[in-house]
C-alpha cells in the first residue's frame, strides 16, 4: 500500500477519498504545513508527495528542493493556482518537481498523475489472461501481441502451419472466458519451443466486442459523462463505427495508449469526430503519436480541448529517453516553455526533445 504525503488541501483529499481511487490502494498522510510535511517526510520517506505550491511555513517549492536533495527517487507533484504568472510557473518548475497540476483539477487528472508517478496501472489498463487451446485442451503456451486480427504465440508444444487453435481471453471482471477460433499461419521452431502467428477467422459479435475493448477502446459510462480509453494503432484497418453509438453526453477521451497513427487512421478518426453525436469532449493524457498528428492536423482534436499530454525528454548525461505528462494549463501559463525534469535513471537534467513551436502547435490558436 503506497504511502502518499499530501497537503491539507480539500480538493486533493476529496479526490483521493473517492471510490475511483480505491484501486490504487493508497495510504494518504496529511500535513497541515510545510514544516509538518518535512517532518513526516523524514519519518516516512514516501514514494510520492503531492504538495500545494503555497503552503504555510515552508513553501511547496522549497520543500520540493529539500525532498529531492534528501531522496531523489521520491516523486513530487506540486499543485498551483491558475492565478500564477508565467514567471511564477517557471520558478516552480525549476524547483525539481516531477509534475505540476493546476487547480481546480478533475479526479481523472489527479488519478492519471498519481498512477503514472507511482508506476501503477491507469484506468483503462485492462487486466486479462490469454491462453491457447487446441483440441479442447489448454496448451503450455504464452500468447502476446493481441490485436483485432490475431496474436503471437510461444508454445512449448509443437505447432505447425495450418493448425486449428483458439485464443482464450479471460477478463478480470469475471464475465467468463471467450474462446476465439484461430489458425496458425506461420510457425518457427526455436530450441524447445515454437514461435507462431495465430490469425483469427470470422468474429462473432461477442468476440469482436471483447477484442475491441482490449485492443482498440474501452468505454465507461459515468454520470453525465462518458469516458473512452483509446488503444493501439489508428490505421486503414481501424473502424470507429461501433464506437459512435456509445457517445452519450460529454466525453472524456483518454489517449495515452494510442501507439501509432498513419494518414488513413487520422482520416478515419477525424471523420468519426465530425459525425459522432458528441455534446462536448476533452482529451486527457495524449500520447506522443497523437500529439504529433494533432499539431499537424487541427481536426484531430476537432472542437475538443487537450487537458494533458505526454512529451518526449532526453538526458544527455546517460542518453536515457522518457516521456513526461504535461498539463496544458500549466504549460500555457508558462508561455509554452517546456518544464525541466530530473532523469529517472541518473538524476541528471532532462531536456525537451523536440521543437516547442512544432510539438506544442496544437495548443496555439489557428490563423
Amino acid at each position: 500500500m503506497p504511502v502518499v504525503l499530501v497537503s491539507n488541501n480539500s480538493e486533493l483529499l476529496r479526490h483521493l477519498g473517492s471510490p475511483g481511487f480505491r484501486r490504487l490502494e493508497l495510504e494518504p498522510k496529511v500535513a497541515a504545513s510545510g514544516e509538518e510535511a518535512w517532518g513526516m517526510f523524514e519519518k516516512l520517506r514516501p514514494p510520492l508527495a503531492i504538495l500545494d505550491a503555497e503552503m504555510a511555513g515552508i513553501s511547496g517549492s522549497e520543500l520540493t528542493t529539500k525532498i529531492k536533495a534528501a531522496a531523489p527517487t521520491t516523486r513530487v507533484v506540486l499543485v498551483v493556482g491558475k492565478r500564477l504568472s508565467g514567471d511564477q510557473m517557471r520558478r516552480i518548475g525549476s524547483c525539481g518537481c516531477d509534475e505540476v497540476l493546476v487547480a481546480p483539477m478533475s479526479a481523472d487528472e489527479l488519478y492519471d498523475v498519481v498512477a503514472i508517478e507511482l508506476g501503477l496501472p491507469r484506468r483503462g489498463a485492462e487486466r486479462y489472461r490469454l491462453e491457447l487451446i487446441a483440441g479442447g485442451a489448454l496448451l503450455d503456451a504464452t500468447v502476446t501481441n493481441l490485436s483485432i486480427d490475431g496474436a503471437r504465440v510461444i508454445s512449448r508444444v509443437p505447432l505447425t502451419e495450418g493448425a486449428a487453435v483458439a485464443v482464450r481471453i479471460t477478463l478480470e471482471d469475471d464475465t467468463g472466458p471467450v474462446d476465439i477460433p484461430a489458425r496458425i499461419v506461420w510457425a518457427q521452431q526455436a530450441a524447445a519451443k515454437t514461435v507462431a502467428g495465430a490469425a483469427f477467422g470470422e468474429l462473432d459479435d461477442k468476440a469482436r466486442r471483447v477484442l475491441a475493448r482490449l485492443t482498440q477502446w474501452e468505454i465507461v459510462h459515468e454520470t453525465q459523462r462518458t469516458r473512452v480509453v483509446l488503444k493501439g494503432d489508428f490505421t486503414e484497418a481501424t473502424r470507429f463505427d461501433d464506437l459512435a453509438p456509445e457517445m452519450v453526453g460529454r466525453v472524456d477521451f483518454d489517449m495515452a495508449q494510442v501507439t501509432y497513427m498513419n494518414s488513413l487512421g487520422v482520416r478515419a478518426w477525424c471523420e468519426f469526430l465530425r459525425a459522432a453525436p458528441i455534446q462536448g469532449y476533452e482529451f486527457h493524457a495524449c500520447s506522443v503519436p497523437f500529439v504529433l498528428q494533432a499539431s499537424m492536423v487541427a481536426d484531430v482534436v476537432g472542437r475538443g480541448t487537450v487537458t494533458s499530454f505526454f512529451a518526449p525528454y532526453h538526458c544527455e548525461s546517460c542518453d536515457h529517453q522518457e516521456e513526461r505528462l504535461l498539463q496544458s494549463a500549466a504549460l500555457l501559463a508558462a508561455g509554452l516553455e517546456a518544464p525541466a525534469f530530473s532523469c529517472s535513471k541518473c538524476e541528471g537534467q532532462l531536456t525537451f526533445d523536440d521543437l516547442p513551436e512544432r510539438y506544442f502547435a496544437f495548443l496555439q490558436p489557428g490563423p
